[in-house]
Parts: structure tokens; sequence; C-alpha cells
């Protein structure tokens, strides 16, 4: 009779989302089997390759990233354009770790009849466009597309770390995450913020 297995799949996809997810794809097998504590060949037998490893666990890392959590966290509290930017910053934190893990699965693209892995940022935006949208009808933003606030903000991370990412060096990118972000979120304010009653009157006095 066959000893039954001492570890689930389901454990050592747990191991290796962990792993990958801390280290990118540089992370091998022999770092998930030991974070499963298993051998590494017991992984082998199940996954066959590291691709293959990769595909399974990330389709199970439908969790959504702390920083998604905190800012859309109760619509209507706290100060809206600081949440903006503190968000942003723990945005471009998450994505200087999950961009690599993003790519590794774009060159490695499931078998056929597997359902793709979907990022993380794909994930998150109708979430992020529900919160926005939330806000908009608080009146703490002015109306206007939550899809479109939701990828621009989002977006605009995304393409930083991108950025870093393609060009290997951040010291080819002097513009530090702070500036961006809040320069980001100024220029998103400029046009987001709620019209409150005296500054439509303020505009109407200079029409006219």
């Amino acid at each position: 009779m066959p000893r039954p297995p001492t570890i689930t799949d389901q454990q050592i996809l747990e191991a290796a989302r962990e792993v990958f997810l801390e280290k990118g794809v540089t992370a091998t097998t022999a770092e998930v089997a030991r974070r499963a504590g298993c051998a590494e060949g017991s992984i082998f037998k199940r996954f066959p390759t590291k691709a293959e490893l990769f595909q399974a666990s990330m389709k199970g890392a439908t969790e959504l990233p702390e920083w998604i959590k905190t800012l859309c966290d109760g619509p209507g509290q706290g100060d809206l354009y600081n949440k903006l930017v503190q968000s942003g910053l723990e945005a471009i934190e998450f994505f200087r770790r999950i961009m690599p893990l993003m790519m590794m699965s774009w060159s490695h693209p499931p078998a056929a009849g597997d359902a793709p892995v979907q990022p993380p940022a794909v994930r998150a935006l109708k979430r992020l466009a529900g919160y926005f949208d939330a806000e908009m009808r608080l009146g703490r933003l002015r109306k206007c597309d939550p899809e479109i606030f939701a990828r621009v903000y989002a977006g605009s991370m995304v393409h930083f770390v991108f950025m870093e990412v393609v060009l290997s060096s951040q010291s080819q990118l002097p513009l530090p995450p702070e500036t961006f972000v809040r320069g980001l979120v100024d220029l998103i304010w400029t046009g987001a913020r709620p019209v409150t009653p005296a500054v439509a009157s303020s505009s109407t006095k200079q029409k006219g």
C-alpha cells in the first residue's frame, strides 16, 4: 500500500506563491521546497518545470494587495488627498515586487486551454473604480468615469516601475517616488477635486 503524501499540492502552491512574491523571478524551486518543508523532488513530481509551478501558484493569488485594501477601506473616511499620496507610494513598492512576476507570466504563457493568469493590477482595477465611484457619490471627488480615474491613478504607478525595470537602473530615472506621486496626485486633484459653492462662485465672477 503506497504511503500517503505528506504534503498537499495546495501547501506547495501557497509556499511557491509566497516565495515568488517575495523574491521574484530569481526564486528557485529549492527555496520553495524549503518554505514548504518538503523535498525538491516532491515538487517536480507534481509540477515538472519551474514555469508550471509559477503559473499554478499565481492562479491562486487572488488576494488584493495591501495598498488597495488600505485605500479602499471606508469611502468617505480620512483626508482623500493624503490617502492618494500614501497609497501611491505603497503601490510603487508593491509593483516593484510584482512587476518581474507579471513579465515572467507574459513570457511563460499557460498551456492551451488554461485560463491566463490575471495580473494583480488588473484584478484591482474594479475595486479601485468602485471605491472612486463611491467617493464621487459622496461628493469628495468630481463626477467622472471612475474606471478612467482608476486606470490613470494605478497605471501611472505601473508605468513608473515599468520604466525602472526596462532601464534596469533606477539611477537613470532620478525622479524620486515621493516627488512623482505627489506631483501625480497634485495633477489629478486639480481636475478631480469637488467644486464647492465658494469655488464655483469665484469662477463665475472671474468669467464675468
